[in-house]
């Protein structure tokens, strides 16, 4: 029976992996290896219960830490389990440090890597997540690509069409899955908010959380929020990057803790507009139909701009400032609603059938 090892280590990835653990489960003899690239497991254990998952094989409590060192935790920590399970291939999802440091584990070991989420491309090199899909992708065998954009990418970079499968995006099975028992989370509630009468803001990318560029983002939301009730959940590292900076949540903005799955899509589905620098919730808020201004100057989910769902507005106070100004009238918002998203379910499936399609798989 044909092998494979899952790792993971963020939540986005348990997110966007959640359909198709289940089927690999089914269909192989799966190990699934939980880093703790932000988290341990038992602080990431309600995202399992509330996507239905089993608990991961081993967790590798990889903990935060600067790039070098995390990535050297993970690649110490992951290794004896590969040497173990001897798996036939290691699949590894999008753009963290779990995802470089799986994928570079199993290629010193002369393991094959599946990468899901194959092909994405911000062309900003100076995001680590950008320099991670880039070196995952040259060195997996097999591409599981969201669209002809990241076909069109993988070519360009000289990858042959014999490793690259264009399934569609996970992301999206997921939310389709979770949606129904996300209406029920009570997030509005303890929150004491009012469905469709409130910003829904999320902040966590490297770039954004720079000195440079997090004192603006924090004084454009002050400034939304003498117009708008504006609702934070608080990532860690935009947390320890105020503390470190010696910046403070304007208190017009009403901060809370991360959320799990089920009270972020319920919070951002029944937001007035998501304003957001996550890649993940790009595509969550686009199943949800929530009109979204992304806050940096590029995406990897150029489709979704292109189709008129999104639009970017940038990550300086003035252009955040200006964005909101033209996007968040009664107008461009209804208009934005109105404006079908080009979403296509089924991406998990057809991911695990390429896996297992490639049995045999060439070391």
């Amino acid at each position: 029976m044909t092998k494979i090892v899952t790792v993971l280590g963020t939540r986005p990835e348990i997110v966007k992996l959640s359909p198709v653990l289940p089927l690999l489960d089914e269909r192989v003899d799966h190990t699934i290896v939980h880093t703790g690239q932000h988290y341990s497991y038992a602080m990431d254990a309600v995202f399992f219960e509330e996507l239905g998952l089993r608990a991961p094989d081993h967790a590798l409590a990889a903990g935060s830490a600067s790039h070098g060192e995390q990535s050297a935790r993970i690649l110490a920590r992951l290794e004896p389990v590969i040497l173990d399970v001897r798996p036939d291939a290691v699949l590894v999802q999008g753009d963290t440090n779990s995802t470089l440091a799986g994928a570079l584990c199993a290629a010193k070991l002369g393991i094959p890597v599946v990468h899901l989420e194959a092909g994405g491309r911000s062309f900003d090199r100076f995001m680590p997540e950008e320099l991670n899909r880039i070196i995952v992708d040259h060195i997996a065998v097999l591409l599981l690509a969201a669209d002809a954009v990241a076909l069109r990418n993988l070519r360009r970079e000289g990858l042959p069409d014999d490793r690259i499968h264009v399934i569609g995006s996970t992301a999206i099975d997921a939310v389709l899955n979770a949606r129904a028992r996300a209406r029920a989370s009570s997030v509005l509630e303890r929150l004491g908010l009012t469905a469709g009468d409130y910003l829904a803001v999320t902040v966590h990318r490297a770039r954004n959380t720079a000195p440079e560029i997090l004192p603006g983002i924090l004084e454009a939301l002050e400034r939304l929020a003498r117009q708008h009730t504006v609702v934070f959940p608080v990532h860690p590292r935009t947390l320890a990057a105020m503390r470190q900076q010696g910046l403070a949540m304007p208190p017009a903005v009403t901060a809370t803790e991360p959320l799990g799955y089920l009270d972020t899509l319920k919070l951002v589905g029944d937001a007035r507009a998501l304003l957001t620098d996550s890649g993940g919730l790009q595509e969550e808020s686009a199943v949800l139909t929530t009109p979204t201004l992304i806050l940096r100057f590029e995406t990897e989910w150029e489709y979704l701009v292109d189709a008129g769902v999104h639009k970017l507005i940038g990550n300086t106070r003035e252009s955040i400032l200006e964005g909101a100004a033209r996007w968040l009238t009664p107008e461009a918002l209804a208009e934005s609603r109105a404006t079908p998203a080009p979403i296509v379910s089924g991406a998990a499936r057809k991911a695990a059938d390429a896996i297992v399609a490639s049995a045999s798989w060439t070391r």
